[in-house]
């Protein structure tokens, strides 16, 4: 009888959060996706969340090989995700530009209903970042589902092919980091796959937040990097505007010192 109690209780425990993680992919529909806790978390003080989109042709395997990007998060109390990017690219969303495929939005939200049945996080402390073809989901995802995040970190990649009239999804916080060498996706010109000017982005983002006055440069914390900073606006949000010199690259330290800036963010924003 004990036996068959205790057994009947596991069936009504919620979803144990090491039933997936960094090697066993946590399955969803459409796809997966893999996930790291700080080592040392209690398995119940609410985390802080970064969801990481690759590049093109890249992987969540091969993300987490880069064991210096997914602990710099950890060590910072975040949980890493990195989802799947199915046929190996993301997708653009929105009326009138989504393409072919998998519903990525709807991917997107199915990833993190399943994380926060996983595990406890601190929704004032939620962050997206990605590379390349996986920044260009962030401008996306900032774009037309902004509230599923409360900062976005979007590193050497923006818009592609087009860009939004509009961002109906309202202001937002936004922190890019852009190569002015970067070959790929170029900075302030249309790029050699047809991704647009970042300074367009910035742009329709700007419209977006009701920015008022200029930028201001502000410190980032990473010498090879110059940043401006626009944060005064009428919705409360902040911009940034990080540049470099080099090429189409991302240090793995940049995606946690996204969670550096989103810290540091006003209160209210």
């Amino acid at each position: 009888m004990r036996v068959f109690l205790f057994i009947f209780l596991l069936f009504l425990l919620p979803q144990a959060a090491d039933a997936c993680g960094s090697e066993t992919p946590c399955e969803i529909p459409g796809g997966y996706y893999l996930a790291a806790a700080p080592e040392d978390w209690d398995n119940k003080t609410p985390l802080r969340l970064v969801v990481y989109f690759h590049g093109w042709n890249s992987s969540p395997e091969a993300t987490f090989r880069n064991k210096a990007m997914v602990n710099g998060a950890t060590r910072r109390n975040a949980l890493f995700v990195a989802p799947f990017a199915k046929t190996g690219y993301w997708r653009q969303i929105g009326d009138g530009r989504a393409e072919s495929g998998r519903d990525e939005a709807a991917y997107i939200r199915a990833v993190l209903d399943d994380v926060r049945k996983r595990w406890p996080i601190d929704e004032r402390q939620t962050l997206a970042s990605g590379f390349s073809r996986g920044a260009s989901m962030v401008w996306n995802v900032a774009c037309y589902s902004g509230n599923l995040f409360r900062a976005y970190a979007p590193i050497a990649g923006g818009f592609w092919r087009s860009n939004p009239e509009t961002c109906p999804a309202g202001p937002v916080n936004l922190r890019h980091i852009h190569g002015l060498a970067d070959g790929v996706v170029a900075f302030d010109e249309i790029g050699i796959y047809n991704s647009m000017p970042i300074t367009e982005g910035f742009d329709i983002l700007s419209e977006t937040n009701g920015v008022k006055g200029e930028a201001r440069e502000v410190a980032s914390g990473d010498q090879r990097l110059t940043c401006s900073r626009w944060d005064k606006s009428d919705s409360g949000r902040v911009l940034e505007l990080c540049l470099h010199e080099r090429g189409h690259s991302i240090p793995a330290e940049w995606v946690a010192q996204g969670l550096d800036w989103l810290e540091s963010l006003p209160e209210g924003s």
